[in-house]
């Protein structure tokens, strides 16, 4: 559901870069996992404010800024009985990251690092050979995606990846 930026202040909150697409969802008492890739642990929001265009978490147990340094860069992640309740073409950065992007024939076109909407269109960023590729993430572009066999199957327009015969 977002990321954790840096400590703010000196009583424990953390500044937190929030990317879904329903932040009502983080209120106190929540609970929230946290890791790199895949929650690691799970922390219980003690308290959530806006302040200056980014949310201030404080977590339960903190009451430093050196309590959580350490979570700089962190993931945060909805508890499980959460996705559920989703749309069922609804993924989550940390699902699509590490993905291998492929065309419906099986060829590699290269890797997900991120999804991003920054633009105001949700777009996929893929490593391929030539470079990072900025991939639409709407259909019929993307086909479809396989959380399980984690790849991410696109049928691109001519030209969009370098080189590319398709």
């Amino acid at each position: 559901m977002g990321r954790v930026r840096r400590p703010h202040g000196i009583h424990g909150e953390v500044v937190a870069d929030i990317t879904t697409d329903f932040p009502e969802r983080l209120a106190p008492g929540v609970e929230v996992g946290l890791g790199a890739a895949a929650p690691e642990c799970w922390l219980r929001v003690h308290s959530v404010r806006f302040h200056k265009g980014c949310f201030l978490l404080l977590f339960d147990g903190f009451a430093r800024r050196e309590d959580v340094e350490a979570l700089r860069g962190q993931w945060l992640f909805l508890p499980p009985q959460e996705r559920s309740q989703l749309p069922p073409n609804y993924y989550y950065e940390h699902e699509l990251t590490g993905m291998a992007c492929v065309l419906r024939d099986g060829r590699v076109l290269g890797e997900v690092a991120e999804l991003s909407s920054a633009t105001g269109t949700a777009m996929l960023t893929v490593r391929a050979a030539g470079g990072d590729v900025l991939v639409p993430f709407v259909s019929p572009i993307v086909v479809s995606v396989d959380l399980a066999g984690r790849t991410v199957v696109v049928d691109p327009p001519l030209g969009l990846f370098e080189g590319d015969a398709l």
